[in-house]
């Protein structure tokens, strides 16, 4: 059984249950604008319509059902939605893809006047940008009233914008990249070397590096011979004084 309730009407609400089974099938076709009859409340046949479902999120079964009752002399508002027909020539010729704004539309009317659903023919929609408003749509307006803004936008034929995304070029040495003939890789997460710094092997002190004398070494004049590791400053020959720094040549 389906359980619901039943509200309305200048009346208290009431509690109901339906088959539910029968009442899927049924609901396909009704929607929530025919008029039901609903019996077995109070020994009286209530005319209703249906405001509203419940369904389980996950299997889509239905839970719940709200009936309103509706008199048969009074207009009242309901949601009617839209069934759009034929076909657009700007979508057949041109391309074009519709873009639905609305899917219903809000009347007013007697119960037994609501439409199952409103007819939107999409024959005009001939050229890009060609539209259809609330305006636009044909309804009895002897017996029905849309109530929505008649300005609202209903369905639109656009074109279709195909973005192409621009490429990036960095100039970014990707790894594993071999350097151009002449050029060093830098190793990873080293800086960069300074502008005029000294090549490899040019440092002081490393091997390959020009010749300099250890600390106390006399500076070789020129043409004089060089003189032995570790031999004072002076005139060739001459000891240098104990404790005593050797003198400049």
């Amino acid at each position: 059984m389906l359980p619901g309730v039943v509200f309305g009407g200048r009346k208290d609400s009431a509690s109901v249950q339906t088959d539910l089974r029968a009442f899927e099938r049924s609901y396909r076709r009704w929607g929530n604008t025919t008029l039901l009859s609903l019996e077995g409340l109070d020994g009286d046949a209530i005319p209703a319509l249906i405001h509203g479902v419940a369904r389980d999120t996950l299997t889509g079964r239905l839970l719940h059902v709200d009936f309103q009752r509706v008199s048969l002399t009074e207009k009242t508002h309901a949601e009617v939605p839209l069934r759009f027909v034929h076909e657009s020539p700007a979508v057949k010729t041109l391309g074009a893809v519709l873009v639905h704004a609305r899917d219903h539309v809000n009347v007013e009317a007697f119960p037994q006047d609501i439409p199952h659903a409103i007819d939107v023919d999409l024959s005009p929609l001939v050229e890009i940008d060609d539209a259809l408003y609330i305006r636009d749509l044909v309804v009895d307006k002897t017996m029905v009233s849309v109530v929505d803004d008649p300005d609202e936008l209903v369905v639109k034929a656009v074109p279709v914008h195909i973005e192409e995304e621009p490429v990036v070029a960095a100039a970014v040495p990707v790894e594993g990249e071999v350097p151009a003939e002449g050029e060093e890789a830098p190793a990873e997460g080293a800086a960069p070397a300074a502008a005029g710094a000294a090549a490899p092997g040019a440092a002081a002190g490393k091997p390959g590096a020009a010749a300099a004398a250890k600390p106390g070494a006399p500076a070789a004049k020129p043409g004089a011979p060089a003189p032995k590791t570790g031999a004072p400053a002076g005139k060739p020959g001459a000891p240098a004084p104990k404790g005593e720094s050797p003198k400049k040549g």
